[in-house]
């Protein structure tokens, strides 16, 4: 059995296999996953992202590493000795832009983008450390720890970073799902020129990000808060709202879990034929709003290559 999974899954990482899910890897249609992931990991780093991405990880890594007790590098490695230079916000905030600018925009409107966005960055950090010191109050904050979790008929198991959680086991623990809100852009009528404008927050959590917080209520059963937040403001979503209900979480999970198991099935029925995998799915919409945007030629000439569809 052990080798027909092999077989099976050779199709993902450039043949090296699948070690397990994600709420970002399975919250796609299928073919969005299969022309991501089937690539190996070196190529899908290269992958084109724009300024969006960027400004979430600036915030987040920033918050984290100002005010967190632990912070989980690798599943077992982690880093709770912090001196004065490490949380310096402008050691902080420098650091994460180095990381950021290593990889090049992906066109002009992107470069304006992260330019842009900077300022909208300094004034949404603030914001986002006093939502999540307020949560979690005077207990200890470790922040990307690792979590895991295998139903018993799945094959692979679904593995995810909490954002933010405290360090308290019992029933008073929290954790923190935190979405920031960038800043969109808008194209000044009749010119080749953008400007950036706040993201309005949401008024109600969305199902995407509600799956996502149930993976990690059904880890950890601490008590969930789903913290939207931009610029301007942040909203919490906690379990006083009827979407956020132990539940209901729970409801969202094993729909979750319901669409890996048929993913899994798929991908066992088809023994590493990745042609005849794709005759099972949902052809790619390229021109859908979200999930084709930017596609890197790899991925545009695998698209070709499996439904015939050109770009």
């Amino acid at each position: 059995m052990e080798d027909k999974i092999k077989k099976a899954f050779s199709i993902y990482n450039g043949g090296k296999g699948l070690d397990h899910w994600s709420y970002s890897s399975t919250s796609t249609p299928f073919a969005k996953n299969l022309i991501g992931y089937s690539f190996p990991q070196e190529i899908r780093r290269k992958f084109p992202f724009r300024y969006k991405a960027n400004f979430g990880n600036l915030v987040n890594n920033v918050v984290q590493r100002m005010i967190a007790d632990v912070i989980y590098k690798s599943k077992t490695i982690k880093q709770d000795d912090f001196t004065e230079e490490d949380r310096s916000y402008q050691n902080c905030f420098k650091k994460e832009l180095e990381i950021i600018n290593e990889k090049e925009p992906v066109d002009a409107k992107d470069k304006f983008g992260r330019e842009a966005m900077l300022k909208f960055a300094e004034d949404c950090i603030p914001i986002t450390k006093k939502v999540v010191q307020d949560i979690v109050g005077k207990d200890k904050l470790v922040c990307e720890r690792y979590v895991e979790l295998k139903e018993f008929d799945m094959i692979k198991p679904i593995i995810g970073r909490i954002d933010y959680e405290t360090m308290t086991t019992n029933t008073k623990g929290k954790f923190i799902e935190l979405k920031t809100k960038p800043p969109n852009l808008r194209k000044v009528k009749g010119k080749e020129e953008w400007n950036m404008i706040t993201q309005d927050l949401p008024t109600e959590p969305t199902l995407e990000n509600l799956t996502q917080t149930s993976f990690y209520y059904m880890t950890t059963k601490k008590i969930p808060y789903l913290v939207y937040v931009n610029d301007k403001d942040y909203v919490i979503f906690d379990q006083s709202h009827e979407l956020m209900k132990a539940d209901h979480l729970k409801y969202l999970y094993n729909k979750m879990i319901d669409k890996i198991l048929l993913w899994e099935k798929m991908i066992m029925f088809c023994e590493g034929n990745i042609e005849k995998l794709a005759l099972m799915c949902e052809p790619p919409d390229l021109n859908h709003f979200f999930y084709y945007k930017d596609l890197a030629d790899e991925q545009k000439e695998l698209i070709t290559k499996l439904w015939g569809i050109k770009q």
